[in-house]
């Protein structure tokens, strides 16, 4: 996973669960309209501002660029950033709640 560790089999049987019930395809269903952001944050996704107290956010600028070069503009532009955001708020969540 990108920005999560892997579960341990004490956590996992805190829920029901053990190792052997995710052995095997880790593959899970993106929508299609999805693709676009997904493609692009996988592209991109080292990309992070960081200070002191680590990572805080996407350097969009990164993110523009890659779009201007895949001659993607306008409103489909807009609607690709406006899913790439709700991915970083996902992964920082991601991210600090292992803190």
């Amino acid at each position: 996973m990108l920005h999560t560790p892997d579960p341990d089999a004490d956590a996992l049987a805190g829920l029901g669960l053990s190792m052997e019930d995710f052995e095997g395809d880790t593959a899970f269903e993106v929508w299609p309209e999805s693709w676009p952001a997904i493609d692009l944050y996988m592209r991109n996704w080292t990309q992070w501002r960081h200070g002191p107290g680590g990572a805080s956010g996407l350097d969009y600028m990164v993110f523009f660029s890659d779009l201007d070069r895949q001659g993607v503009v306008g409103e489909d532009a807009e609607i690709i950033m406006a899913d790439i955001r709700l991915i970083e708020e996902g992964a920082l969540k991601a991210i600090y709640s292992r803190q």
